[in-house]
């Protein structure tokens, strides 16, 4: 395998480095991998600043440069267009936000950006065109929630190694034709836009990778190396005519059978798997109590607690709910102080909701607080989760005084098969700071 690294700062067997101005025939490789990043150098220094932000460069008087670059960019481009779509080549593109690029003033004015380089194709999939390269685009958008779509893709152990450095760019299309429908997405972040592509192009393919700043050059290569073997090594290209399945061999019906089994035995296991999720959501419900995401997270593992208890819950505000039972009903107030013990301003933010609701809708409970300070530390070794001002301020007006440890405590009784209804008559009997009993 001969690669060709233009920009990209990788280290390793096999792998030559040149820069995209001075570099051999891009053809005569096999793998070529190029970070756009570098490329707005070429013209950056010498281009004029435009009021309005863009670099312009205008033919005779910028001594021939922006005649160069086109020349650079057609060149590279036919080059490229050779390696995919007569030799079954490899292109790798670093996925970077774009550039203002720069335009050359003209009638009509012509830009050149980072992805210039890109092969000129039009490709067709059903009711979708997508035309290289100004049919692709590429927003910027930072994150680390990159998850991998791929998992048995040779460059997956790439993906999942340098996930957590996070992308700089997604992948998009101009009038708004899904990726999908043109190639493999191997990567997503959670809203579903892509960040990693596997685009078949004539005998060869285009790969677009996250960025994965900061990542280790050599590492890197390490895990690109094996991948892209891999897919240099496969028999057909990955856009093969229709009529190829025409042509059938003795045996491939079976494995094209057992290709179906294994499909419906996925659905079963990701249907399996979603139950799962969906029951350990339940269990992680109840552990926000302990440790939750925020106060939203409190709040939703507070209401399935005492759903959980027998209690009916109603929503009533941001941060409180109605807890009915026959043993006796509750207005919860529900408390997240991080750092320090909670104060007397909740304890008035439950007595004024309570105020109202008695007056307004002449709903006669009592009220609750739930408290929880420290999340960071073990709940074992956590300090008083409420001030003493409040402890006897809930005893004065006969409120109950709930910490979230003692509550997720509770719950996990019942789930161990204890009578929820005694754990609600403590609850209506108690007046002030509560506990459960074992």
């Amino acid at each position: 395998m001969r690669a060709l690294a233009l920009g990209w700062e990788l280290e390793g067997a096999e792998l030559a480095l040149a820069d995209f101005a001075s570099a051999d025939s891009l053809a005569s490789f096999d793998v070529v991998l190029i970070d756009p990043l570098p490329l707005a150098l070429l013209w950056q220094p010498y281009a004029e600043l435009a009021p309005d932000g863009s670099h312009r460069l205008h033919p005779g008087r910028d001594f021939g440069l922006s005649r160069a670059l086109e020349k650079l960019f057609g060149l590279r481009q036919k080059e490229l267009e050779d390696l995919l779509l007569r030799g079954g080549g490899i292109l790798v593109v670093r996925v970077r936000p774009p550039d203002e690029g720069v335009v050359i003033e003209g009638s009509p004015p012509r830009r050149l950006d980072g992805y210039a380089f890109l092969p000129k194709a039009s490709l067709v999939s059903g009711s979708h065109h997508l035309s290289l390269p100004q049919g692709l685009r590429f927003l910027p958008r930072r994150g680390q929630d990159l998850q991998v779509a791929e998992p048995l893709h040779p460059l997956a152990p790439y993906l999942e190694r340098f996930s957590a450095r996070g992308y700089e760019a997604v992948l998009t299309t101009a009038l708004g034709a899904p990726l999908s429908a043109f190639g493999k997405i191997l990567a997503q972040n959670r809203v579903g836009d892509p960040l990693a592509l596997d685009l078949p192009l004539g005998l060869g393919r285009v790969l677009f990778l996250p960025a994965f700043p900061g990542a280790n050059g050599r590492e890197a290569w390490e895990l690109l190396r094996p991948g892209l073997a891999a897919l240099l090594d496969l028999p057909l290209p990955q856009s093969a005519p229709p009529w190829l399945s025409e042509y059938e061999l003795p045996g491939e019906e079976g494995l094209r059978k057992l290709r179906e089994e294994i499909s419906r035995e996925k659905e079963r296991l990701a249907r399996r798997e979603g139950e799962l999720n969906a029951a350990q959501r339940g269990f992680d419900s109840f552990k926000a109590l302990l440790y939750p995401r925020g106060k939203g997270a409190l709040i939703q593992g507070a209401e399935a607690a005492f759903s959980r208890l027998g209690f009916k819950v109603t929503k009533i505000a941001s941060a409180a709910f109605l807890a009915e039972s026959p043993e006796g009903n509750f207005l919860v107030h529900v408390a997240f102080s991080p750092f320090s013990p909670v104060g007397a301003e909740e304890h008035r933010s439950l007595l004024l909701a309570l105020d109202r609701l008695r007056n307004e809708e002449r709903k006669e409970v009592r009220g609750l607080l739930l408290c929880l300070a420290q999340a960071d530390l073990d709940p074992k070794r956590r300090g008083p989760q409420w001030e003493e001002v409040v402890a006897r301020a809930s005893r004065d007006q006969r409120f109950v005084l709930v910490s979230a440890y003692d509550l997720f405590r509770a719950v996990a009784q019942v789930l161990a098969g204890a009578d929820p209804k005694e754990i609600r008559k403590t609850l209506a009997e108690a007046e002030g700071p509560w506990k459960p009993r074992f």
